[in-house]
């Protein structure tokens, strides 16, 4: 951290950011120099930072990059779900392999139902949900296809009038 500061103070880089750190580390290297921004996996599949890590980037001013918030692309679509290739990189994950695949096909299943609710897809409705955890929340959501990037669909999943349609209920 000594030397990302000196890097700050001399100009040749304006911001400190971590990536999959502690709380413990956050803590140190804030101590050091303000930390701006902190990524971590952070979905409806994913929530393990709301414990800890969520409240005490809050507590210090650290804006949250969340990566994954698609679930490692598990809420990407049903062709996901169902057609998962031999050669995918998502069967390195677990929730994409055999019997754990069989039983997380029901949780895509009640996220579907959600989704008709609200007029939306899974994908639109897993990343509205991590755009809606807060104004310092700014999720890093990867995409093969630009028809996913559609203005529209972002404007849509940012609208508190959406999330005010119905009540959140999995």
């Amino acid at each position: 951290m000594g030397e990302l500061k000196k890097l700050v103070e001399e100009g040749k880089i304006r911001y400190i950011g971590l990536s999959e750190a502690s709380p413990d580390t956050i803590r140190r290297a804030h101590a050091v120099h303000p930390i701006t921004a902190v990524q971590m996996e952070w979905s409806l599949w994913s929530r393990d930072i709301e414990e800890e890590i969520v409240p005490l980037c809050r507590e210090l001013g650290i804006g949250i990059v969340p990566y994954s918030p698609l679930g490692r692309g598990f809420f990407g679509g049903r062709g996901v779900v169902e057609n998962v290739s031999a050669n995918s990189l998502l069967k390195s994950h677990p929730r994409f392999r055999g019997e754990n695949l069989e039983k997380n096909k029901n949780i895509y299943d009640r996220m579907e139902r959600v989704a008709e609710k609200r007029r939306c897809t899974t994908a639109q409705l897993a990343l509205a949900w991590v755009l809606n955890q807060g104004d310092d929340v700014v999720p890093i959501p990867g995409t093969t296809k630009i028809k996913n990037l559609d203005e529209k669909n972002y404007q849509k999943m940012m609208s508190k009038k959406f999330w005010r349609q119905s009540p959140w209920m999995m």
